[in-house]
């Protein structure tokens, strides 16, 4: 959607709400101006859709799922390649919990490539994605010249930037279904499906296994919602969109980087990236709760941090654009 089809659709929508300046007010209206700029949940829920709608329709954010949805589809072919000889697919299959323990079991069962598309993408590509839909959210419209519009509208600032985390908490939910499925087709296009050796060497069914596969999607989605606020929370310090994907982008491989440095041991638990990969435990039987439960506890807390940061900034703001 261009800069000046953003303006038209956010003006057409103040249009709605906005008085004529030319015609005198109607004392009805003015008697429930009070219900104006208290909302209904329905008008909220409106202004949601719309948030949906603008967000999904953008060319850069279907590039974006294009380009995860690619990831397993390389993954899945790469590996048809290397064993199509009936060889195995070396990679370390024993006790490592993250990529290479998924990838050498893949040519057994499809259903891995499910979780082998999600380790690769979640370092990078995942939460890259998010940063860029969460930088622009606020900073796109300032810079666009859509804000104003939007705060014509009944929405109050609050409500506005709540709408706004939604929209990229559904987008984490999306992106993240998109590489699982892309993969779980994929993997039972290339390979054979059954049953599912754990990691810790037993056997469930595929039935099972697909539950397993939907509660790892809903767990690395969950992990998002931490770049999600912090995301929001620089989109609201800056009027330039590119500015802000920029700089949440730029933070997210800092923090990455840090977290590989052995010297910070002892601060890289409170990394939002720390645990991403304890999805892995999912696939153990039983399931080892420790790391998960550490991870969303984990991204419970930077939403709640640099959500109210957020918060207390774009309330206070001046807006300009």
């Amino acid at each position: 959607m261009s800069r000046a089809e953003a303006q038209d659709d956010r003006a057409g929508e103040s249009a709605l709400t906005a008085p004529d300046p030319g015609v005198a007010p109607d004392p009805g209206v003015v008697a429930g101006q009070g219900a104006v700029r208290s909302p209904s949940p329905l008008w909220s829920l409106g202004l949601f859709r719309s948030e949906l709608l603008t967000t999904f329709r953008r060319w850069r954010t279907l590039a974006l799922l294009a380009v995860l949805a690619a990831v397993p589809i390389l993954v899945g072919i790469a590996v048809k390649i290397e064993t199509g000889d009936g060889s195995s697919l070396g990679g370390g299959g024993g006790g490592g919990a993250g990529g290479p323990a998924f990838i050498s079991q893949i040519s057994n069962n499809g259903l891995f490539l499910v979780f082998t598309a999600l380790a690769a993408t979640l370092p990078f590509f995942l939460p890259m994605a998010i940063g860029v839909v969460a930088g622009d959210a606020i900073a796109g419209e300032s810079s666009a010249g859509t804000l104003r519009y939007l705060l014509v509208a009944p929405a109050g600032r609050s409500r506005l930037l709540l709408t706004k985390y939604a929209t990229v908490i559904t987008f984490c939910l999306a992106a993240t279904l998109v590489v699982a499925v892309s993969a779980l087709a994929v993997g039972a296009l290339l390979f054979p499906v059954g049953d599912l050796i754990t990691i810790s060497g037993t056997r469930i069914t595929y039935a099972e296994g697909l539950g397993r596969a939907l509660l790892i999607a809903l767990v690395v989605a969950a992990s998002l919602v931490g770049i999600a606020a912090l995301g929001l929370f620089v989109s609201t310090l800056t009027g330039s969109g590119i500015a802000a994907m920029a700089t949440t982008v730029g933070l997210l491989i800092t923090v990455q980087i840090l977290d590989q440095i052995p010297q910070l041991d002892a601060l890289q638990p409170y990394f939002f990236s720390h645990y991403w990969l304890s999805f892995a435990d999912v696939v153990r039987e039983p399931v080892y709760w420790d790391d998960l439960v550490k991870n969303l506890g984990l991204q419970a807390l930077y939403a709640a941090v640099f959500g109210s940061a957020a918060w207390a900034r774009f309330t206070t703001k001046d807006i300009t654009a």
